[in-house]
């Protein structure tokens, strides 16, 4: 195995470019003595001489010459390389890492803002902004948040209140409907009300996911029904798939289910829940904040925030 350093590499392959002891000093910012050196031990350990010397003038060996045109553009390439990666680690540091809420699709998709975001700071000629984009459930997006694995989050305006440090933002307020499989006996219906539903049995977030749409969902159907059927869904995944097996319905938004499987459902307006809706929002840690937070914050806010449910549906 080879003993040879990168100080020996970089003092041959510009040597041998330069052909001059003096210059490769300056170049390297070493002493002409210490370039000897390196190109000497390199000649020791490979066993064979990489130049031929004069008084005059500096030469590449016939054995110099092919050692050059192999190494140097593998050299050129590794310090490309050590660049790019440099790059890379600049820009995961100046990025800002957004969440999605998994399984629901809200008024702000990645795409959108990536491409919206770039351009409010090219137009204000502010330095550009990578976004990094992870998909979670809501339980996963309020402990990302409090451990500052994540800058951003949009979701559901529940269960921020008592997060320490976090704020949120109303961006939108949704209208809630009956979500109906479309062959549902009601399903054609332009409106119901809650007693016609009595008899379903509604899925609801665990608290676990939610605490807080768990409580309100409770709430609500206990307020209008004696004895309400209810079952547990884990997440928005495994709610959207117990509609499609027709396991029960839920008071929502199509917003919920996967655009694959919206068709099969219908959304009917409930008389007692005309006036009532859920909350988009984004939620962030206030306690970090920079300039690249704010510009962002000062985009979203400036960009996608409404307040009347009329202007989202």
């Amino acid at each position: 195995m080879y003993h040879i350093t990168t100080e020996q590499i970089e003092a041959f392959l510009t040597l041998a470019q330069k052909k001059n002891y003096r210059e490769v000093s300056e170049m390297l910012f070493i002493t002409q003595p210490t370039v000897t050196k390196y190109i000497q031990k390199l000649e020791k350990e490979l066993g064979i001489p990489l130049f031929q010397r004069s008084t005059q003038s500096v030469e590449l060996t016939e054995e110099g010459s092919l050692l050059f045109d192999t190494w140097f553009p593998l050299y050129r390439r590794f310090l490309e390389s050590a660049a790019e990666v440099q790059q890379i680690a600049s820009a995961r540091h100046n990025q800002l890492t957004i969440s999605m809420l998994r399984d629901y699709r809200g008024d702000v998709r990645p795409e959108t803002l990536t491409d919206g975001f770039e351009a409010y700071l090219a137009g204000r000629d502010l330095p550009a902004i990578p976004l990094s984009f992870r998909f979670l459930s809501m339980r996963e997006q309020r402990e990302a948040l409090q451990s500052h694995q994540i800058d951003f989050s949009f979701s559901l305006g529940f269960d921020y209140d008592n997060l320490q440090s976090v704020q949120a933002q109303i961006l939108s307020r949704k209208k809630i409907y009956a979500l109906l499989p479309s062959r549902h006996p009601l399903a054609e219906r332009k409106e119901v009300s809650l007693g016609e539903l009595e008899d379903e049995t509604f899925l609801v977030l665990s608290p676990t996911e939610s605490f807080s749409a768990n409580n309100v969902t409770a709430t609500m159907l206990h307020r209008y029904f004696r004895h309400p059927r209810t079952r547990v869904m884990t997440n928005l995944q495994s709610m959207a798939y117990a509609l499609t097996q027709g396991d029960g319905i839920t008071l929502g938004n199509r917003r919920f289910l996967s655009e694959s499987t919206e068709a099969s459902f219908i959304e009917v307006p409930v008389t007692e829940l005309l006036n009532a809706g859920y909350e988009e929002t984004m939620a962030y840690t206030a306690g970090d904040m920079n300039d690249r937070k704010k510009w962002f914050l000062d985009y979203v806010l400036e960009k996608y925030i409404v307040s009347d449910v009329s202007e989202t549906e």
